[in-house]
């Protein structure tokens, strides 16, 4: 069944702005490549047009869902080519990286848990502001324009609210956390 494309059509229109960070980060996080990252984010986000346009897109399934299921396959055609890649230059085939093990594992549910502890603790409006941007997708300037207020504003609220979380978390790790570098594009 073709989707309704008037419904279809505001998605599609903030697909590439209100995904394509997400996407470049997932892909980053399994390929520990900035350039194979950025490839395989705009390779999904051609996927799913694709999808869109010829009305493949299961009935029922929200985008955002359908545009996350085409980025793993697009990461997992990428790893796939990376072994046959090294095989083909050792000459043998090389075995997956094992999956993390049970240390990591527990450090990676500690970390959520602080991160979730910090998010708590911040003012209501500044955790609907990060959910909004980072949960959701939606851009700043949709946002601001949802609330009316100036675009610049809702930019600087989003900036206070980020550096008031990494203090939390710098407080909850005892340590201080330096601001990140800017790796992808806004």
């Amino acid at each position: 069944m073709a989707p309704d494309h008037a419904a279809v059509a505001p998605a599609v229109d903030r697909l590439p702005a209100s995904f394509t960070t997400g996407l470049e980060l997932i892909a980053h996080r399994a390929l520990s490549d900035r350039e194979d990252a950025r490839d395989a984010a705009q390779e999904t986000l051609s996927r799913a047009l694709d999808a869109v346009r010829q009305g493949r897109v299961p009935a029922g399934v929200p985008l955002a869902a359908f545009v996350h299921g085409i980025a793993r396959h697009v990461i997992a055609d990428v790893l796939r080519r990376r072994l046959r890649e090294r095989g083909a230059a050792s000459g043998v085939e090389l075995l997956p990286a094992p999956s993390p093990s049970p240390l990591d594992r527990i450090i990676e549910v500690e970390e959520r848990d602080r991160v979730r502890g910090a998010l708590r603790q911040l003012p209501a409006a500044d955790r609907e502001l990060l959910e909004r941007c980072f949960i959701h997708g939606d851009r700043v300037v949709d946002i601001a324009a949802r609330l009316g207020e100036p675009a610049e504003r809702v930019r600087k609220r989003k900036s206070r609210a980020l550096e008031r979380l990494r203090e939390m978390l710098s407080a909850a790790v005892g340590r201080h956390i330096p601001p990140p570098e800017a790796t992808f594009p806004a």
